[in-house]
């Protein structure tokens, strides 16, 4: 029954979520190891995984900036617009601006510090169902971690090739 229980759980999350937009309130922090930054154009890219992180508990097993940093590496060699907007609930920024700089993770930091994205979007409790692959509209393509389940990234890769081919069939 687990299993039965678990797949019925996932389609009803996925029919749940397809095609829903996310929407990123105006009134965010965005930060690069700790500085501000004002360079949103991550946002405007075709494609977007966006991962959204509540640190409550363990920062660095939450985080996981090294497996991010190294799925960023993945996808430049892609030449793919695929941006990754990462998303962090935190009450305090520093633990994790030092989890980035360690982790030598580039990419920019959106701190959701009221958690009004999670309450906006009404994000699922569980972290299985907070990360998304996001078309140039926001709008819901795909669901599933990349990092945590490799299946998912390379479904995320078909997606993404699919998607440019029917655009290059009908320019």
């Amino acid at each position: 029954m687990g299993c039965t229980s678990s797949k019925k759980e996932i389609k009803q999350v996925v029919e749940h979520w397809m095609g829903k937009e996310i929407v990123f309130p105006s009134n965010l922090t965005m930060k690069i190891y700790g500085k501000d930054t004002l360079d949103y154009s991550l946002l405007n890219h075709k494609y977007k995984i966006f991962h959204y992180v509540d640190t409550n508990g363990c920062h660095e097993c939450q985080l996981k900036f090294y497996e991010w940093q190294r799925l960023q590496k993945q996808i430049d060699s892609l030449q793919t617009d695929i941006a990754i907007v990462y998303v962090v609930f935190a009450k305090h920024y520093h633990p994790v601006e030092v989890s980035q700089q360690l982790n030598r993770f580039g990419t920019p930091i959106i701190y959701d510090s009221l958690g009004i994205m999670d309450k906006q979007n009404n994000l699922s409790f569980n972290p299985r169902y907070k990360t998304f692959l996001l078309d140039s509209m926001n709008h819901v393509i795909g669901i599933g971690n990349p990092v945590t389940n490799k299946q998912v990234w390379e479904w995320y890769k078909i997606k993404i090739g699919d998607i440019r081919k029917k655009e290059t069939i009908t320019q």
